[in-house]
C-alpha cells in the first residue's frame, strides 16, 4: 500500500522532496531570525552558542564536564557568529573543521512559543537534545550533566532553559520520560509530538523525516517512512524519525485536559486556550484534525508566510471556528480574550520595541475581524487595575468555562472508559478542588481575582 502511494503521490519526485525541504527550512530559519530580533544581547549569544556547546567539548565553554562526555552534531558546521561567541567568553577558543569518529548528537530542537506571536522575553526555553541509540547509562548521564551546567549558565543571563535528553527510538516506543514542562508527569505522546511538529525549531543537526510524508499518508506513516528508505530517497544520516500521528489515544486528550484544569484554577488565561483544544480535539476524535497536520497541510499547499503558520495563530483560529460553529458567542470572547493576553501587546499603548512591529500588526488585523473597538482595547490593557465589578463578571464567565470542562471531561471519560485509562479517583479530585476553589457559600471567604487581573 505505502509502496504505491509513493509511486503515485506527486511529491516523490527528487525535485519535489527538495522543494519541501527547502520550504520547511526556510520556515524553520525564518522563525528562528525572529526569535534572535526578540532577545537581548546575551541571550542572542547564548541561542548563537547553544548548538556549539554541543558538537565540542571545550573544558573552558560552559557546560563542560569531562573529557568522556559525548560531543558532535550530525550534518553540523557552526556559524562565524557562533564561533565569536565562543570567543567572547574565551579567547583562547579555536574551531577547526574535522570529521568525528562518531556524532553523538542527531539534532537538537527547541520547542514551545520560540519564535511565535506569543513569545516574550520572560517565556522560557525547551530544548530537545537527541541522540542515537547506543549511549551507556554513564554517557547518558554525562549528557545530562552537561545540560544541568549549560542551564545554571543560562540562569545566570537570565535566562530559563529546561533541556532533555531523548533518543528517538525510544521515544517511539514510548519509552521516554517527560519532555516538556508542561506535562503532566503521564506523557501525552502523541499530543506532545503533535505540538513538537508544530512549534518545534531545529537549531542543528537532522530534519525530522516526517517533513516528508505527505499529510494524506500520514495513517500509513511507518510503511511511508520504510519505503522512502528502501529506495534511498532519504539519505541515513539526514533525517531523525519520532514517529507518526495517525492517531490519538483517547486517555491523552484527558491527561491534557486534566492537567490544563488543575492549573486553570490558579492561573486560568493561560490554561483556558489549551484546555478549549482539548475540547475541539475531543469533540473531533476519533478523527481528530491535529494542528500539526494543518501547518504541514498548508505547507505542502505552498503557504509560507510565517503569520499565517504561526502555532498560536492556527490555535487560535481552531478554537475560533469551533466556538463559532457552536454558536458559542460568550465562550469565544473569552478565547480571544485569553489569545489577547497570552500575546502581551497592548494595542492601546505606544509601541514599546521596535521589534514587537510585526507581532503587533497581527493583533491590530485580528481584533479589527473580531469588532474590537479602541474603548475595548483600553479596557483590557487596564486589566491590573480592573474595578469589583469588572473582575467578579469575569470570574462568572471563567467558572462557567472551567465548569463546563470539567463536565465535558467527564462525559468524555464516561464514554470512552473501556479506552482510556484515567483514574477516577484523579476525576473526583479535580471536582472537589474546582468546587472548593469556585463554590459561594456564606461565610467562606472568597478569593475572587485569581490570575484574573
Amino acid at each position: 500500500m505505502a509502496a504505491k502511494i509513493l509511486t503515485h503521490h506527486r511529491f516523490t519526485r527528487e525535485v519535489d522532496r527538495q522543494l519541501l525541504k527547502r520550504r520547511f527550512y526556510g520556515i524553520n530559519r525564518e522563525r528562528l531570525q525572529r526569535l534572535r530580533e526578540t532577545l537581548r544581547p546575551r541571550q542572542r549569544q547564548f541561542l548563537d552558542l547553544l548548538p556549539l556547546l554541543f558538537h565540542t567539548n571545550h573544558p573552558l565553554l560552559p557546560g563542560f564536564v569531562s573529557k568522556g562526555t559525548p560531543f558532535g552534531i550530525s550534518d553540523y558546521s557552526p556559524a562565524k557568529r557562533s564561533v565569536e561567541a565562543a570567543r567572547q567568553l574565551t579567547r583562547s577558543f579555536h574551531y577547526q573543521k574535522r570529521a568525528l569518529p562518531t556524532y553523538w548528537i542527531h539534532a537538537l530542537y527547541l520547542m514551545g512559543s520560540s519564535g511565535t506571536i506569543a513569545y516574550s522575553e520572560n517565556s522560557d526555553f525547551d530544548v530537545w537534545v537527541c541522540h542515537p541509540p547506543g549511549l551507556t547509562r554513564e554517557q547518558r548521564n554525562e549528557l545530562r550533566r552537561k545540560t544541568e551546567r549549560i542551564s545554571a549558565w543560562a540562569r545566570a543571563i537570565e535566562m530559563e532553559v529546561h533541556f532533555f535528553v531523548m533518543e528517538a527510538e525510544r521515544f517511539r516506543a514510548g519509552g521516554e520520560e517527560a519532555l516538556s514542562t508542561e506535562s503532566s508527569g503521564k506523557i501525552q505522546h502523541q499530543l506532545l509530538l503533535d505540538e513538537f511538529y508544530r512549534t518545534g525549531l531545529l537549531l542543528a543537526g537532522r530534519h525530522p523525516i516526517w517533513w516528508l510524508v505527505p499529510p494524506e499518508a500520514e495513517g500509513g506513516y511507518d510503511d511511508y517512512v520504510r519505503e522512502l528508505k528502501r529506495r534511498r530517497f532519504v539519505r541515513a544520516d539526514e533525517d531523525i524519525d519520532l514517529g507518526g500521528l495517525a492517531r490519538v489515544p483517547a486517555g491523552e486528550f484527558l491527561g491534557a485536559s486534566l492537567w490544563q484544569l488543575y492549573k486553570a484554577i490558579d492561573s486560568p488565561y493561560k490554561s483556558l486556550l489549551k484546555i478549549l483544544l482539548m475540547e475541539v480535539y475531543a469533540s473531533e476524535y476519533p478523527r481528530v484534525d491535529l494542528l500539526s497536520l494543518r501547518f504541514k497541510r498548508a505547507v505542502y499547499d505552498g503557504e509560507t508566510d510565517l503569520d499565517r503558520l504561526d502555532p498560536y495563530v492556527m490555535l487560535e483560529a481552531k478554537v475560533e471556528e469551533y466556538l463559532t460553529a457552536c454558536g458559542e458567542r460568550e465562550r469565544l470572547e473569552l478565547a480571544r480574550r485569553c489569545f489577547y493576553f497570552k500575546v502581551g501587546e497592548r494595542l492601546s499603548e505606544p509601541e514599546p520595541h521596535a521589534h514587537t512591529g510585526r507581532r503587533r500588526e497581527v493583533m491590530r488585523a485580528l481584533t479589527r475581524e473580531w469588532g474590537w473597538k479602541s474603548v475595548d482595547l483600553h479596557v483590557l490593557d487596564a486589566r491590573a487595575s480592573w474595578k469589583i465589578h469588572r473582575v467578579l463578571d469575569e470570574r462568572r464567565i471563567l467558572v462557567d468555562q472551567l465548569t463546563r470542562s470539567y463536565r465535558m471531561l467527564s462525559d468524555f471519560a464516561r464514554e470512552h472508559r473501556h479506552t482510556a485509562s484515567i483514574d477516577p479517583l484523579d476525576l473526583n479530585t479535580l471536582g472537589r478542588k474546582l468546587y472548593a476553589s469556585f463554590e459561594r457559600k456564606a461565610g467562606k471567604v472568597e478569593i475572587i481575582n485569581p490570575g484574573i487581573s
